[in-house]
């Protein structure tokens, strides 16, 4: 076991062009480099990998055991790593997937550079932001939501606070009023629990200008949409098929937090606080943002009725796929 006990994952960490890092269980690693996927030829048993997913979580706080085989941590370079082991995966089965942590602030000009998205595009997502607009950033996993979103506080005027929460600190941003949240697991005991309905009721005790959720994905959308109600703007990701998908999610989410929660009172609260969506595609050639559209505040009993800023017409690729 070489370079710092990660065999052969240090060299892959050590890349700047490797993005991330996919171990199957030591029977295939996969990286991925300029948003494409290859296959590494490294194999390696499963004692190597238990030790590498040791050393990787030593001085996160976070643990990989049988009561606990999913875990997601931060590394010390700001690298996400996401791991799951028995009983979840297969006895000799133990997986990880380290998500590169980038240099630099990624600001929306870096997209335009890159193509996935139209300089019309960055300024008007810009203008949003400084206007202190809400914002869902959509999309399948791997499409650059983060990255969005990093480039989406850039654009934050320094005179705004501005606080996170999150499962594991990923967001990056270099704002002068901002703090930053993560989810805690319960201990041995099954106590202390901090989950991330309780980071958003808690930035909203932090006299927010806006609030920032790394991933919506349950009952905490039914309180970032009322936290958005009493005043403050938003900024939040969730997966996602298309712009209008993203807001069906979001009330499906809301519904999850209660039984008395009702479908059209949620919709309505939603059409009043969420300003744009914007959606992105992964696509063979890069990461793609294909919609971006206005929520209007009036909206028919079933459905939401959507107005495109910005939808790309139909490629002959993207109909045959």
């Amino acid at each position: 076991m070489s370079e710092n006990g990660l065999g052969f994952l240090g060299p892959l960490l050590s890349d700047p062009d490797v993005e991330e890092i996919i171990v199957l269980g030591g029977a295939r690693t996969f990286i991925v480099r300029n948003g494409e996927k290859h296959l590494v030829p490294t194999v390696a048993d499963t004692e190597s990998i238990r030790r590498i997913a040791d050393q990787l979580l030593r001085g996160t706080g976070r643990r990989l055991d049988l009561t606990d085989p999913i875990v997601s941590a931060q590394l010390s370079d700001g690298s996400r790593v996401h791991i799951t082991g028995p009983p979840v995966t297969h006895p000799d089965r133990l997986n990880i997937q380290i998500r590169k942590f980038s240099l630099g602030s990624p600001t929306l000009a870096n997209l335009v550079d890159l193509g996935s998205l139209t300089g019309d595009a960055a300024r008007a997502l810009g203008e949003a932001i400084r206007d202190d607009k809400t914002i869902v950033v959509a999309g399948a996993p791997g499409a650059g939501k983060t990255t969005l979103v990093d480039c989406l506080l850039s654009e934050v005027p320094p005179d705004r606070r501005v606080v996170t929460c999150e499962e594991v600190f990923e967001i990056r941003a270099d704002l002068p009023d901002l703090t930053q949240m993560q989810t805690r697991s319960a201990g041995l005991d099954g106590g202390g629990e901090i989950t991330l309905r309780d980071l958003v009721r808690e930035a909203l005790r932090q006299r927010p200008d806006r609030i920032v959720i790394g991933e919506v994905r349950g009952p905490e959308a039914l309180d970032l949409v009322m936290a958005l109600n009493a005043g403050c703007a938003g900024l939040a990701t969730l997966h996602a098929n298309s712009a209008r998908d993203a807001l069906d999610k979001i009330v499906s989410y809301c519904v999850l937090a209660g039984q008395n929660v009702a479908i059209d009172f949620v919709r309505r609260a939603l059409a009043s606080v969420i300003d744009i969506v914007v959606f992105l595609r992964r696509t063979p050639v890069g990461r793609r943002v294909e919609e971006i559209a206005t929520v209007p505040s009036t909206q028919p009993d079933e459905g939401f009725t959507l107005e495109y800023l910005f939808r790309p017409p139909v490629s002959q690729d993207r109909a045959s796929g």
